[in-house]
């Protein structure tokens, strides 16, 4: 699987940072996330001659050259994926805890861990917004290759991993599909259509439900780390694809869960925190975890006005 093979070589020659202890694993998950298709993909990636490379610069990097067949992405965007993985997590960790308890109000800042889990993904944003190429802060908690079973980390590394291979599933399938490069009218729609098709191919043929909900997680994971970086007006970093918020509604619509599935609850208490640090509060109503994080889609909706 020859991408495998130039993501290692490039990983060796920039060992600066500790999301590249997670490079085997990183260069497996498009293949590990959909062990039952695996040999499917690698023909496919073989035949066609694809390869992923990792450069340093600035920004948010997920990218693919069609004509070439390269996939490009940056450590940076690594890393802040990694970074917003992991808080995303923890926040909705500490949110459950603070309902049980039957808090009234929840301080995302409340305690060590979740300070901890801010300041990391602060300082990810911040690298990836500037220079790309900042040292992963020595005091912070950071990812490695063998955490501890059930830990944050190894959590995080697992989620991290799942979005990744969507990301990456989401770039494959503009190579699948024909796509264009170059900005064309057809951008938005053919953005789309990479999603759905990325989310169809780790879904469709997956028979075990744990495996799915894992995957989904993995999907709304990556869908929610573009939102964070999203500006009000609704302009991400990648300025040629549909809303945030649209790309998640559409992505978990073809993924088929239920209202009351788990990945709606993750999906809307990450929502209801990143609308209040954009200034909006409300009250939900809703009856099922779906009802519940449409109410939240709304809200963006109403930012781009």
């Amino acid at each position: 699987m020859r991408w495998a093979l130039r993501c290692a070589s490039m990983l060796a020659r920039v060992m600066r940072s500790p999301i590249l202890e997670l490079e085997t694993a990183i260069a497996a998950a498009p293949f590990s996330i959909v062990p039952e298709r695996k040999h499917e993909l690698g023909d496919w990636v073989d035949s066609e001659g694809v390869t992923l490379d990792f450069i340093d610069r600035p920004s948010f990097t997920f990218h693919v050259y069609t004509q070439k067949k390269t996939v490009q992405t940056s450590i940076a965007t690594l890393e802040y994926l990694w970074a917003t993985s992991h808080v995303h997590l923890v926040l909705y960790d500490e949110y459950g805890q603070a309902q049980r308890r039957g808090d009234t109000q929840f301080n995302t800042g409340g305690n060590h861990r979740s300070r901890s889990a801010l300041e990391i993904a602060k300082w990810a944003v911040e690298n990836l917004l500037s220079t790309g190429v900042q040292p992963w802060p020595e005091s912070f908690i950071r990812p490695h290759s063998h955490p501890e079973n059930c830990s944050d980390v190894h959590t995080a590394n697992e989620l991290f991993l799942c979005a990744f291979a969507w990301m990456m599933h989401h770039e494959l399938a503009h190579v699948r599909l024909g796509h264009n490069e170059a900005i064309t009218s057809r951008s938005l729609e053919e953005e789309k259509e990479a999603d759905v098709e990325a989310t169809k191919w780790i879904l469709s043929q997956c028979s075990d439900s744990a495996q799915a909900q894992k995957r989904i997680y993995g999907v709304v994971a990556a869908i929610l780390a573009l939102q964070a970086i999203s500006s009000p007006s609704g302009n991400s970093i990648m300025q040629t694809h549909p809303p945030t918020f649209e790309r998640l509604d559409y992505c978990l619509f073809e993924s088929g869960v239920d209202p009351d599935n788990e990945a709606y609850a993750f999906a809307a208490c990450i929502m209801q925190i990143q609308l209040a640090a954009r200034g909006v509060s409300i009250a939900h109503d809703g009856k099922s975890f779906r009802d519940i994080y449409s109410e939240y889609l709304c809200e963006f909706a109403k930012l781009l006005h």
